[in-house]
């Protein structure tokens, strides 16, 4: 089993915060580009956090300018991993419907709960997603 990976748990929820908000007003404003950007946002920062270009900012910007002090968490980095994935996909399925005009309704309706789950993430630090890799891992154990 791999050690777990310290990551700056305030840079974490900003980039979740920052992303529920833009996924928010993609839902709000129905512009299905925010949720796109949304999609890939997640979709580069599952690939690495170094690739995570709003976690990488707020990091060197508390660092650097503003003298704060890192906020260390410890995740396992395949949960990490597949939060970001889950997502990702979720919000890019969202847009693939709103774009080939498939269940628009629907399509929307799941931006919006993905985003407002991204916020209760941010700002509660309850991941659903999350929660779903935990159990995931205890079956596949069994």
């Amino acid at each position: 089993m791999r050690n777990c990976a310290i990551y700056d748990n305030k840079a974490l929820n900003f980039f979740r915060g920052f992303c529920g908000f833009l996924a928010l007003a993609g839902f709000l404003f129905q512009n299905m580009w925010l949720v796109l950007i949304t999609s890939l946002l997640f979709f580069f920062g599952m690939l690495s956090m170094n690739f995570n270009f709003i976690y990488q900012f707020y990091s060197l910007f508390s660092k650097s300018v503003l003298k704060q002090k890192i906020t260390p968490i410890e995740k396992d980095p395949g949960e990490l991993k597949f939060v970001y994935a889950f997502t990702s996909l979720c919000f890019m399925v969202s847009f693939l419907m709103i774009y080939a005009n498939f269940y628009v309704d629907v399509a929307w309706g799941i931006s919006l709960v993905v985003s407002f789950l991204t916020l209760l993430a941010s700002f509660a630090n309850i991941c659903a997603a999350a929660l779903m890799y935990v159990i995931f891992k205890k079956i596949m154990r069994r």
